[in-house]
């Protein structure tokens, strides 16, 4: 029997995959949250499909509340993390992430939690290590596992890395040369 939190498992690519904003299923799902707004897992899928449709704000606000509701519901805590890696909120990630640290050593969620902190560090051999491990750990989910070995490439590859910030704007206008007396 799953143990509480992964009865759903990663909901990424699982439900409907070529759901688009107004397609039946998500409007089916919207309709079950309605009907049963204390629902984790419903929000939880909610969350996770609008994220494949890149709704970011809110598959925050449904996975965020699918927490709220059910803090041990481990797939989603991951997959919000993520989705927060992904708006470039490594912070919220770390935050989101912190309870995972609670689990049993051989939990695949909290190997994949401490390669994905890795990664934020930049410290990519640790990254993919614990990566590599949560995925010889996890035998539930293939999906994930996919999606961690594609990480793994991408650490290696290098492409992984985010291009650099562009400079700030500064007020300098000095290659424009001196004002002039003109009014406008």
């Amino acid at each position: 029997m799953p143990a509480p939190g992964d009865s759903l498992g990663y909901a990424s690519r699982t439900f409907m995959a070529d759901a688009s904003m107004d397609s039946p299923e998500l409007q089916r799902l919207r309709a079950a949250i309605t009907r049963e707004p204390g629902n984790a897992e419903l929000r939880y899928l909610l969350g996770a499909e609008l994220a494949q449709l890149r709704a970011y704000p809110e598959a925050v606000l449904q996975m965020r509340t699918a927490l709220d509701i059910n803090p041990k519901l481990h797939f989603a805590r991951l997959q919000l993390g993520l989705l927060y890696l992904t708006m470039s909120q490594p912070g919220d990630s770390l935050t989101v992430w912190a309870p995972l640290e609670e689990l049993d050593e051989s939990a695949a969620l909290k190997a994949f939690k401490r390669g994905l902190e890795a990664l934020i560090r930049d410290d990519f051999q640790t990254c993919i290590g614990f990566l590599q491990r949560g995925i010889d750990l996890n035998k539930q989910n293939a999906t994930l596992n996919d999606d961690m070995s594609q990480l793994i490439e991408k650490v290696r590859d290098g492409s992984v890395i985010a291009p650099p910030s562009p400079p700030d704007p500064q007020n300098n206008f000095s290659h424009f040369g001196e004002p002039s007396n003109t009014r406008h």
